[in-house]
C-alpha cells in the first residue's frame, strides 16, 4: 500500500472511532453469519425489513481474492429471504461477477456515506429506505450513511474467515 493509502486508511480509522461514539447501530453482529433464520425473522417482524444493503470490504471479506464459504452460504440464505444489494466504495471485478452469478445487485465506487448509493440501491430493490437495512463494518460510511436515509443499521465487528469446519 502506498504512503498516501496508509495515511488515508489511518485517517478513516480515526474518523470511524469518533463517529462510532456518536452513532449507534440498531443491531450489532460479530460477523455477517450471525444473521441467521432467527435473526431474519426478528428483522422482518420488528423493523419490516425487505432488503439489505451489504458492504463488501471488512463485512463479507478481508481479501479481495477470498470469499469464505460460510459467508457465501449466508449471502445465499439472505438472498432467499430479502432483496440484497452489495455496495462498496471499492471496485472488484470478482465481486461484481459473484453478485451477478447469484442474482444480487452490486455497486462499486459508491462513495458512501453520500445519499445517492443508498437511494439507488433502495430503488433497484423496489423498496422504501425505511424497509432496508444497511449492514457494514464502517461507522462513517455504512452506519452514518444508512441512518441519514432513515434505514435500519447493523454493524459487523469482523469477517468470518475461518476455514470450513
Amino acid at each position: 500500500m502506498s504512503l498516501k493509502g496508509k495515511v488515508y486508511t489511518k485517517f478513516i480509522m480515526a474518523i470511524n472511532r469518533i463517529v462510532k461514539e456518536s452513532f449507534k447501530p440498531n443491531r450489532e453482529y460479530n460477523n455477517i453469519n450471525d444473521i441467521d433464520l432467527t435473526e431474519i425473522k426478528k428483522l422482518k417482524s420488528e423493523y419490516g425489513i425487505g432488503g439489505m444493503i451489504i458492504d463488501v470490504d471488512g463485512t463479507i471479506l478481508h481479501e479481495l481474492e477470498h470469499i469464505p464459504t460460510s459467508v457465501l452460504k449466508t449471502l445465499k440464505l439472505l438472498n432467499q429471504e430479502f432483496k440484497i444489494y452489495l455496495v462498496s466504495n471499492n471496485k472488484n471485478k470478482r465481486i461484481a461477477e459473484f453478485a451477478k452469478k447469484i442474482g444480487i445487485g452490486y455497486m462499486p465506487f459508491a462513495f458512501k456515506p453520500r445519499r445517492k448509493p443508498f437511494i439507488k440501491a433502495s430503488f433497484e430493490m423496489g423498496l422504501d429506505p425505511e424497509n432496508v437495512m444497511v449492514v457494514g463494518d464502517g461507522f462513517l460510511t455504512d452506519i452514518l450513511g444508512g441512518q441519514r436515509m432513515g434505514m435500519v443499521t447493523g454493524v459487523v465487528k469482523d469477517v468470518d474467515d475461518e476455514p470450513e469446519r
